[in-house]
């Protein structure tokens, strides 16, 4: 990749392409509105140089662009660069990333393209390279893709692994039905959908989101597709849990406290004295 530097370029010139996240027309229109009070794009677009004389392939800045265009701008400031196809898509899903404004699907989707991308574009950092590297002592070079997505991007490597989890264990067909629905800014839910297989998913996902639904959460569910039969649960059986949730929600403190008043009640049942209870 080879930066070209900051110039002013016609707005004609520039083609969206294929994006991997559409503009929302609502946030164009918004910036439009800001744009046109201060006068000014507070930060320009990038854009990357096609083979074709006089055009631009847009990298980042969809929003900002649309926004120009509806003000019938001629002109727009863009830094300009000179990069490979794979290039140009990483740039696009790290704008992205960095915004932090993706749901937990969409972020998903966008760090499992990610570290496609990386591996093609640094196959010196596939597992069993990097490992024969490590072996020979030139490892220091190498940064894995979770190491370099978490610097990039300001994510941490835990949650970068588990999104990508999440795209690589949810069924194409399945992802497809969860986008937009309340399903996809559900990560845990996500996850736990991901240990099923592809016909559970499809069937779990029938019960999530019927109208109304027949499910509440993935795991209720996935037993309910699985047939399992929950027995229920004496009031002593419920009420032992509920005092277990609490014991493990509860601080040191809560609990010294707890302990002595148990402690006091089967003294007082016994016939011995009290002891201080701990403040």
């Amino acid at each position: 990749m080879k930066s070209v530097g900051l110039h002013t370029i016609p707005v004609a010139q520039i083609y969206f392409g294929t994006r991997l996240r559409q503009v929302s027309a609502d946030h164009a229109a918004l910036l439009a509105a800001n744009i046109a009070e201060v006068g000014r794009l507070r930060s320009p677009i990038e854009v990357r140089k096609t083979r074709t004389a006089d055009q631009y392939m847009l990298i980042a800045g969809g929003h900002r662009l649309r926004a120009v265009q509806s003000l019938g701008w001629a002109e727009i400031d863009a830094f300009v660069f000179e990069m490979t196809d794979d290039e140009a898509r990483l740039a696009e899903i790290d704008e992205n990333l960095i915004r932090h404004e993706l749901n937990p699907l969409d972020r998903a989707v966008f760090l499992a393209e990610r570290k496609e991308l990386y591996l093609r574009l640094h196959p010196e950092t596939a597992a069993g390279t990097a490992g024969a590297e490590a072996k020979h002592g030139r490892a220091n070079d190498i940064m894995s893709f979770a190491a370099d997505t978490a610097e990039r991007c300001g994510l941490t490597e835990r949650s970068i692994q588990r999104a990508v989890k999440i795209a690589v264990g949810l069924k194409p067909g399945a992802r497809a039905r969860i986008a937009g629905t309340w399903l996809a800014a559900k990560q845990g839910e996500l996850l736990a959908l991901t240990r099923a297989s592809e016909s559970e998913q499809h069937k779990a996902l029938d019960l999530l989101l019927a109208t109304p639904a027949q499910a509440k959460t993935v795991e209720a569910a996935l037993k309910m597709v699985r047939g399992v039969v929950e027995t229920a649960k004496s009031e002593d059986d419920a009420a032992f849990e509920k005092l277990v949730k609490a014991w493990l929600r509860a601080s040191g403190p809560v609990r010294r406290r707890f302990l002595d008043e148990v402690i006091n009640t089967q003294n007082l049942m016994d016939g011995a004295p009290a002891r201080p209870v701990a403040a």
